[in-house]
């Protein structure tokens, strides 16, 4: 709540460490403790580039994107495929050969089949995505140094890995060897590109290059949806911390809301699972009891 000059500025540890030596001088001498606030300035921490900040968020859902395209897919498999009960593996023999192969395709899956799919497999896995970038989001923005905050940045995409980890470490030799045999599944197909020749192709590209300052597809090749859509996800994150996390200020700003106590010391597990939705089931503080709030200007 001090003025902010470029001299009175610490890193983190310098500056935790100059303020646990005031608040220590001022508890063992506390007739004298306005002297000791005169005298003993502990400096200022904080000033820091909320550009980068933002930048580091919109790295880790770029991370995040494979995985919620992944998802995406899946939903389109499941819709895609026929709903009725159809053989995965067939026995393929050609003419005039003694023994044949065994191939795996995707095909038709009863409804029953892609509901437990779609309870069990789909919707925890867009939720898991959800507070992965939620949490994630609030661990960046209040990440204390810039070198962590990068770092975190990046190390926080491990945690969408663990599934094909243990996917990996557990699936058995068969199941694996069955998994990488499985046909490609073609899910939609384009007649006209398809039958289209080489030379047909290329004189489609050549008619597609040739792009002005006022022909759309330029700019959405230099500004695709996709980029646009992890930018909308960044900015929905980061806004929710600040209505979340923060309150406004007297002078037109945003700062944190006081710390309370809370009632106990275990979590329920309803407000861990909602974590993301805070007033579902929130956690009980004591309004009485304030560990810190901002001090006014």
């Amino acid at each position: 709540g001090t003025e902010i000059t470029p001299e009175r500025l610490y890193s983190w540890d310098a500056w935790t460490t100059r303020v646990f030596i005031r608040d220590t001088l001022k508890r063992m001498l506390p007739d004298r403790a306005v002297e000791i606030d005169e005298h003993v300035d502990p400096g200022e921490y904080g000033v820091e580039s909320y550009y980068l900040r933002m930048t580091c968020c919109f790295i880790f859902v770029l991370g995040l994107w494979p995985d919620l395209v992944g998802s995406s897919d899946m939903f389109h498999l499941l819709y895609s495929v026929p709903t009725k009960s159809m053989p995965w593996m067939s026995y393929k023999k050609a003419p005039g050969e003694n023994d044949g192969s065994v191939t795996f395709q995707v095909n038709g899956m009863p409804l029953h089949w892609k509901l437990i799919n779609l309870i069990l497999v789909l919707l925890p896995k867009v939720y898991i995505w959800f507070l992965t970038a939620d949490i994630g989001t609030v661990y960046l923005m209040e990440t204390s140094t810039i070198e962590d905050m990068i770092i975190n940045a990046v190390a926080l995409n491990f945690i969408l890995g663990i599934d094909e980890t243990i996917c990996s470490s557990l699936m058995s030799p068969m199941t694996k060897q069955m998994l990488q045999k499985v046909e490609q599944c073609v899910l939609f197909e384009n007649p006209e590109v398809a039958a289209e020749t080489d030379n047909e192709a290329f004189q489609r590209h050549t008619q597609d290059t040739k792009w002005g300052l006022k022909t759309p597809e330029l700019y959405a090749e230099i500004l695709p949806p996709r980029l646009l859509l992890m930018i909308m996800i960044s900015s929905f994150f980061i806004c929710k911390y600040y209505s979340e996390k923060c309150t406004p200020s007297s002078d037109e700003g945003m700062v944190s809301i006081p710390i309370r106590m809370p009632k106990s010391d275990r979590m329920s597990f309803l407000a861990f699972l909602f974590g993301p939705f805070p007033n579902l089931f929130p956690v009980e503080v004591a309004e009485d009891v304030t560990l810190w709030e901002m001090p006014p200007w």
